[in-house]
């Protein structure tokens, strides 16, 4: 007899969560949701939290990516993401009540499309955060991200995403970061066995050589764009205190 869906759903550990059949597949704030229409700034946004940076024009400051102006993109939590993500039931997106949800599409990739030609005419270059809220919902999705890269040089992307390593949008995301490097900074969350991903602290314990805690968090620096951990230490894990 097949499994029924809350039997289907599996964590890290193999075993079945309370968090995995509890929030619906969406935001707790459907009020926040917002079309490209709605939003006449644009879609991506200067990042103005003050953990990414503090300067009034957020830029890196340090490595390969210094000089490159800090960009962010918020999709829809849970709309967006797998089931199975560890953190599906305790987002921090549920204290976000304020933030604006783009939906996601065509209508959103093309703006994207013409933000980042836009963007990366004006500046040295560009480095988009992905995603603030929600993740990579389709295969071609990410192929959108690989093509904009191809076209941009002077583009790059740091993120996460809670979809398994050797799901499809996984792999799609592994092919990207094996033809680009650090300019799709993209680590998979809570996969403890691979090299390239960020865990919670809960889920994985720091080693020396092998992981470090997020040094914004524990105070070690002032900022992301100060910081670089998540894009230039290509074979140690990040682990992150659980917001």
């Amino acid at each position: 007899m097949p499994l029924d869906t809350s039997q289907q759903l599996t964590t890290v550990n193999s075993k079945i969560r309370k968090a995995d059949k509890n929030k619906p597949a969406f935001t707790m704030y459907p009020n926040a949701r917002r079309t490209v229409e709605d939003c006449t700034t644009g879609v991506l946004k200067v990042s103005r939290n003050k953990k990414i940076s503090k300067d009034k024009l957020p830029m890196i400051r340090k490595g390969e990516f210094a000089g490159y102006v800090i960009f962010t993109l918020t999709l829809e939590e849970r709309a967006t993401c797998p089931r199975t993500c560890y953190h599906w039931d305790d987002c921090y997106g549920n204290n976000m009540a304020f933030a604006h949800r783009f939906n996601h599409g065509k209508a959103l990739e093309d703006a994207i499309e013409r933000e980042i030609a836009e963007h990366c005419a004006i500046y040295k270059g560009v480095i988009v955060r992905l995603h603030v809220l929600g993740d990579f919902y389709s295969v071609d999705y990410v192929k959108h991200w690989q093509d904009l890269l191809s076209r941009h040089d002077n583009l790059a992307v740091w993120g996460y995403t809670g979809y398994a390593p050797n799901s499809d949008i996984g792999l799609a995301i592994r092919a990207v970061r094996g033809g680009f490097g650090t300019r799709f900074s993209v680590r998979f969350s809570n996969a403890p066995d691979e090299v390239f991903s960020a865990n919670s602290t809960e889920v994985a314990e720091e080693e020396s050589g092998k992981s470090a805690v997020c040094p914004e968090q524990t105070g070690k620096a002032e900022s992301c764009a100060t910081c670089t951990f998540c894009w230039s230490a290509q074979t140690r894990q990040v682990l992150f205190l659980t917001h």
